[in-house]
């Protein structure tokens, strides 16, 4: 796998914040579980990209984001499949 600064720049090319960016490429980098809450907007087309990087690159990681419309966030959950 690329190195994390890498990594998280090609997370901004596909849409994501940079917050959001650096935080997967943590945890894909370094196998890391992490759970965060912010209003940086996420689709599924953007989800869909990131599940098809995490294949292509075999990260050992599973992402869930739960859209919070109430707050206008989004609940975001990576964990270790290591």
């Amino acid at each position: 796998m690329a190195t994390k600064e890498q990594v998280s720049a090609e997370l901004v090319k596909m849409g994501f914040s940079e917050s959001d960016s650096e935080a997967l490429a943590d945890c894909m980098v370094n196998g890391n579980s992490l759970s965060w809450v912010n209003a940086d907007p996420v689709d599924d087309a953007m989800l869909e990209l990131l599940n098809k990087f995490i294949e292509v690159n075999n990260a050992k990681v599973k992402v869930s984001v739960k859209d919070v419309p109430t707050r206008g966030k989004y609940l975001w959950d990576v964990k270790s499949t290591d």
